[in-house]
């Protein structure tokens, strides 16, 4: 009984140490970009700590679907579209790729509204995941010297 429980401990270790993304699973059976595709409404949006939800909804939607080239029509892309506070559609298009063994979301612009922060037309920014589950994404940038980070929920 006490090889099993020491055994237990020395996995649990291990494992923990293993863990892909700083507040994610420590174990999943689904790929990175089967967790990533789907679609999500982002509920977080903070600049430097402070909450900055309200101020990105006055320039563009909450709306974020992903999608990839292995289970859709679409290419590796994330489209941010549909109608911001005021009622105005917005829409912003990112083609993307998982970089630094899946740890990393890099995008690249392929167009859409200006929008805000790292988030518009001919912005580019790396993101590193921090979490990722089957109903969240959780992510993180720096842009302009400013740190942004965003919780996506589908």
């Amino acid at each position: 009984m006490k090889k099993i429980i020491f055994l237990l401990i020395v996995l649990a270790a291990i494992t923990e140490g293993c863990k892909k993304y700083p507040d994610g699973p420590w174990i999943s059976l689904r790929s990175a970009k089967n967790r990533l595709y789907g679609n999500y409404t982002l509920i977080n949006y903070t600049v430097d700590g402070e909450d900055q939800l309200n101020q990105y909804y006055d320039s563009l939607c909450k709306n974020f679907n992903i999608y990839y080239e292995g289970v859709s029509s679409y290419l590796d892309v994330c489209d941010i579209i549909g109608f911001r506070k005021d009622g105005k559609y917005s829409a912003v298009v990112w083609t993307w790729q998982l970089i630094n063994k899946n740890k990393t979301f890099k995008v690249t612009s392929s167009g859409g509204d200006i929008g805000t922060g790292p988030i518009g037309d001919n912005k580019n920014p790396s993101w590193e995941i921090l979490r990722l589950t089957n109903k969240e994404v959780k992510m993180k940038t720096n842009f302009n010297n400013k740190e942004y980070i965003i919780d996506l929920k589908n």
